[in-house]
């Protein structure tokens, strides 16, 4: 993928969220990343960490009472973040779609699945009717769900969890969109469902070529999708590697712990490691390092300045004053 052009391109993303008569809180704190053009890019971090949100910022999906981004959010070149709604919604469902955690919320409920998907259609194509029918049948059976011409006119609730599911994901591959945004797409399925729709997803961008940003706290989902990988926390990014480095080489005290979470059947623990404490909430985010006070590596300075996003030699980049003597720089690094 050397030398291909960025698909998206977030610089200092930041999102604010406002209550009535409270002061506005940061949630998604300076995030800066690229996306390059048939790459799958992993987001990762405990729930809080602000991935979602950033992912709703990018799709232009907050709500404009309560949250409001600021930066840079460049898709094939175009700065989305300040477009028109008219002109989001033409690139939403089209060329920048989403899968959203949990389906059942995200399909109306008093419209058929048929409905919903020829929907996307009707508005970004210039199929007739008809067309629309095959072609919806046609992606229902491509996201391999069963007696696709009877489930065409069923409701989402006669539908199980991992169904629906493949309905979210046709849905979103209807117009074939050049980066895809998967938010926890296996969620409360089953094992076995998610490595299928894990697969499907994979199949999809194989097929068409298109980029993925896959969110999740599941760093085995990251080793078996993912080119690369973003560790979020408390609404900043602290590493950034290609998938083998971080989990061959995990450099923030976070990552470690992270991945000491995972259940190995070789280390013969007789508890699962966990990372101690809770990520701060959003406006008790404390001075210095975000993560000091659960970090057994923390030293004065981390209690008192906030590391910048430093540049290791091997392109990766951290956020630790551990490493700011192997990065020889105070500066942050462009993602």
């Amino acid at each position: 993928m050397q030398g291909q052009p960025f698909v998206l391109e977030v610089s200092d993303l930041s999102v604010q969220f406002f209550n009535r008569g409270k002061n506005p809180v940061t949630v998604v704190d300076g995030v800066s990343f690229h996306v390059k053009k048939g790459e799958t890019l992993g987001i990762v971090g405990e729930s809080g960490c602000g991935k979602s949100v950033t992912s709703l910022a990018i799709m232009g999906l907050l709500d404009k009472n309560k949250g409001v981004p600021s930066g840079s959010v460049r898709f094939c070149g175009r700065e989305i973040l300040t477009l028109p709604d008219k002109e989001k919604r033409k690139l939403r469902g089209n060329r920048l779609s989403m899968i959203f955690q949990e389906p059942m919320t995200s399909l109306n409920p008093v419209l058929t699945v048929g409905r919903q998907i020829g929907e996307v259609l009707r508005l970004h194509t210039s199929l007739d009717k008809e067309q629309r029918k095959e072609r919806v049948i046609e992606l229902l059976k491509q996201v391999g769900i069963p007696r696709a011409e009877e489930i065409f006119g069923e409701y989402p609730h006669r539908l199980s969890g991992g169904m629906r599911q493949r309905v979210m994901i046709a849905m979103a591959m209807a117009c074939e969109p050049q980066l895809l945004i998967a938010d926890e797409p296996t969620t409360a399925l089953d094992v076995t469902i998610q490595a299928q729709i894990l697969e499907l997803i994979r199949e999809m961008r194989e097929r068409t070529d298109m980029s993925v940003i896959l969110i999740t706290h599941d760093l085995g989902v990251i080793a078996e999708m993912c080119d690369r990988v973003l560790v979020m926390y408390a609404g900043q990014v602290v590493e950034s590697a290609d998938v083998r480095t971080l989990l061959r080489n995990p450099r923030h005290p976070y990552t470690r712990g992270l991945i000491r979470s995972v259940p190995h059947r070789n280390r013969g623990e007789k508890r699962l490691y966990a990372i101690p404490g809770n990520v701060p909430s959003p406006g008790e985010w404390p001075p210095g390092c975000r993560f000091a006070h659960r970090c057994s590596e923390a030293m004065q300075i981390c209690r008192q300045q906030s590391p910048h996003l430093l540049p290791m030699e091997d392109g990766t980049a951290c956020r630790c004053w551990l490493h700011a003597e192997e990065a020889g720089t105070k500066g942050s690094v462009p993602l």
